[in-house]
């Protein structure tokens, strides 16, 4: 079956400019979605997804192609207590159910090399918004410039621990999973 005809229609596009978004600061975006007050009530995580690769590919983001993948070296959205997922990046819509989600951010799961597979890293909520810290160096080309324009809010947290939140050994901060983990928790 072609890739287009496994693919999951796009939901309906929830308007997201009410929130705090930068492209490219996922991470950001995710630590302000962690406290909104629409995303209702039940448990949080943010959930790092990357791989052992270091670029990880998903479909259905804004930032690659409608049809095309975007290689992330890694990516942050947030489940909710509906499990529903929070990516202010997808064109799947905002929320949606994260099964839905991961089938439709990965539709050829199956023929991706074991270096390519995705991890995801849950981290509970509370614990994400007391400890992370991000001093934007890691959007920082070698001559100092920006590679993406940071957001306008300032930097989260004193100091740098972005790579641990990355890291795709067991661990660091909150549970490491892999894909079949992921489908069983949020039931998909």
């Amino acid at each position: 079956m072609p890739d287009s005809e496994r693919q999951p229609k796009p939901a309906p596009a929830r308007d997201t400019t009410g929130f705090r978004y930068q492209p490219f600061y996922c991470e950001e975006n995710a630590w302000w979605l962690c406290a909104e007050p629409a995303l209702g009530d039940g448990p949080r995580h943010v959930v790092f997804l990357m791989n052992r690769q270091g670029a990880c590919p998903l479909a259905a983001q804004k930032a690659a192609p409608p049809g095309g993948l975007c290689w992330w070296d890694y990516h942050v959205v947030l489940l909710d207590g509906s499990a529903r997922i929070w990516d202010l990046d997808s064109r799947l819509g905002c929320p949606v159910p994260a099964g839905r989600w991961l089938t439709g951010s990965f539709p050829s799961i199956e023929q991706l090399p074991s270096a390519l597979q995705p991890l995801f890293r849950l981290v509970p909520a509370a614990d994400y918004r007391a400890d992370f810290a991000s001093d934007r160096s890691h959007m920082r080309s070698a001559d100092g410039g920006w590679l993406h324009p940071p957001p306008s809010w300032p930097p989260i947290g004193t100091g740098m621990n972005l790579p641990s939140y990355r890291s795709t050994v067991a661990g660091g901060p909150g549970e490491l999973l892999d894909w079949q983990q992921m489908l069983g928790r949020v039931g998909g």
